[in-house]
């Protein structure tokens, strides 16, 4: 499988995301993560089955959820530059 690097302003969509999902329904923030986390391991697994959006990037829309990952493929890596609606 594919490394996999989720830059920092990810990160903090991710966290943002996690917060206000949690806010709403005490665990809809855990299924936020684990719909993100589905995603990004099937991105892992095939990291080519998602169009391509913008450029080289590409668009995984995150199941049950209205979120979608961008990501590139470099060389051994996959490089998550947003998680967002």
């Amino acid at each position: 499988m594919l490394d996999l690097i989720i830059l920092d302003d990810s990160d903090d969509d991710l966290l943002n995301a996690y917060n206000w999902h949690q806010a709403k329904e005490h665990g809809l923030g855990d299924r936020f993560l684990s719909s993100v986390q589905d995603g990004l391991t099937l991105i892992r697994q095939h990291p080519e089955i998602f169009p391509v959006s913008i450029v080289e990037c590409r668009r995984a829309l995150i199941s049950k959820f209205p979120f979608e990952i961008i990501y590139e493929k470099k060389e051994n890596r996959i490089v998550v530059y947003s998680v967002f609606n």
